[in-house]
């Protein structure tokens, strides 16, 4: 059997979702957002219906008081202990989000049982994580970039698929591109192609070289043949932006 490569590197993705306060009987001090628009290039956009399991948030979103770049290796330490020494399971990584005209460090949070987050918000600011105070944030549109652990399988070369996230892909491009870049060659690709229903996200993982560029595409239904079309397509457009 062919041995498939295996990327496993700390890497990022950059992404537009809403938020808004989380809506929750809890009465938590902390700020705390909820997604309201997983994938919006899937769901949103061309009014998918959410499947029931997905009704509830798909990730939150703790806001801290400091950008976290400095946090993160403590944030990391912190979270491990976490893990260790209790019964909640849950994922945690490190990240950034615009709030109010400004960039502030969060912590996203992705788990089964929401019931757990008090405690597990708890934890985190009695080992030292400074959050936010709470107020209420009405649904506006972020631009979110979160810094995790990732490992990825290839395809074939250059087009990877996510070992954790069922329907998640990657594939490689020359260079990064500025976002608002980026979204104008998303709208063009997807508006000149009868595939629509998708969610393209900017994304990399940290190779000896430097950064290996990766757009992240979320499709339910996607094919080998869809990817090496939206490979192509974003080369093809790249290579033109100036």
């Amino acid at each position: 059997m062919e041995n498939k490569k295996v990327i496993k590197s700390l890497g990022f993705v950059i992404k537009k979702e809403k938020l808004a306060s989380l809506a929750t009987e809890h009465k938590f001090s902390e700020l705390i957002l909820e997604d309201l628009d997983p994938y919006p290039g899937f769901y949103d956009h061309y009014h998918i219906p959410v499947k029931e399991e997905e009704q509830k948030p798909r990730s939150i979103f703790a806001v801290i008081k400091t950008r976290g770049l400095d946090e993160m290796d403590d944030f990391i330490r912190i979270t491990r202990y976490i893990k260790k020494t209790t019964d909640y399971t849950f994922d945690a990584v490190m990240g950034w989000l615009e709030l109010q005209n400004s960039v502030s460090g969060c912590i996203r949070i992705n788990m089964n049982d929401y019931g757990d987050l008090p405690a597990i918000i708890g934890l985190y600011s009695k080992y030292g994580i400074e959050f936010l105070a709470n107020r209420t944030v009405r649904p506006f549109i972020s631009l979110i970039t979160v810094r995790k652990y990732m490992i990825i399988e290839e395809m074939e070369p250059g087009i990877y698929r996510d070992t954790d996230m069922a329907d998640i892909y990657y594939f490689e491009v020359e260079r990064y591109l500025p976002r608002a870049r980026f979204e104008s060659i998303s709208d063009s690709i997807r508006n000149n192609w009868e595939h629509k229903v998708y969610d393209a996200a900017q994304a990399g993982v940290y190779s000896r070289e430097g950064v290996v560029e990766l757009i992240r595409i979320y499709d339910q239904t996607t094919s080998m043949e869809n990817l090496r079309y939206l490979k192509e397509k974003y080369q093809i457009e790249i290579s033109r932006a100036q």
